[in-house]
């Protein structure tokens, strides 16, 4: 089985999902999803990504056989942790998920954000998706003074995408889709696509 390896000068750890984006010149993990393993060696990654040390990790994909040279955002990253089945009498393993701030909200109109698309299970087990571009217009909506309607997120993104100011993220194995937006006119982007009926405040 091909897999995904993410190593540190000490440690290698197992990767089900990655996300990158290049970020002041440097590739940028964004989104990393650990497999479950002993928590000594999860921290130990964790811990190169967010010390302000600038370590450069290793990520070695199998898979599309390709090897990157990543930096963490040397601050600190949305951590979902979960244990998983104890293996023989070690310690129980963590699965980790590490999620950067910039992939959840707008911090500022003027630095960059990513746009990721997610997928999860409702309460009766049926499996929802909500796209990179509805995700692009609710950061919007929600963090920002502009009169954004979740509806005009196809529209959005098609025009940071026309004005080159969205790029795909970089992603291998079971990590979402997403998009790199960069500092938009966003209020030129909302007057045109009023004037010319592609979006409408109806």
């Amino acid at each position: 089985m091909k897999t995904i390896r993410i190593a540190n000068n000490s440690v290698s750890a197992v990767v089900y999902g990655y996300a990158l984006a290049d970020l002041d010149g440097e590739r940028t993990v964004i989104y990393l999803d650990l497999a479950p393993q002993h928590p000594k060696v999860l921290g130990a990654i964790w811990a190169s990504l967010v010390n302000g040390n600038r370590e450069w990790l290793r990520l070695a994909d199998e898979n599309t056989g390709e090897t990157h040279l990543v930096r963490g955002l040397n601050r600190r990253y949305h951590r979902l942790a979960m244990d998983a089945p104890r293996i023989a009498g070690r310690a129980r393993p963590k699965h980790l998920r590490l999620i950067a701030p910039l992939a959840c909200q707008v911090e500022k109109l003027t630095r960059p954000f990513v746009a990721l698309g997610w997928c999860w299970q409702d309460t009766t087990g049926q499996t929802q998706h909500l796209g990179p571009a509805t995700s692009l217009a609710a950061m919007l909506e929600r963090y920002t003074p502009l009169p954004i309607l979740i509806g005009w997120g196809d529209y959005l993104l098609d025009e940071a995408r026309a004005r080159d100011v969205a790029e795909p993220v970089l992603r291998g194995g079971a990590a979402p889709e997403g998009w790199l937006i960069q500092p938009a006119p966003w209020d030129d982007i909302l007057s045109q696509g009023i004037r010319s009926g592609r979006i409408s405040l109806n």
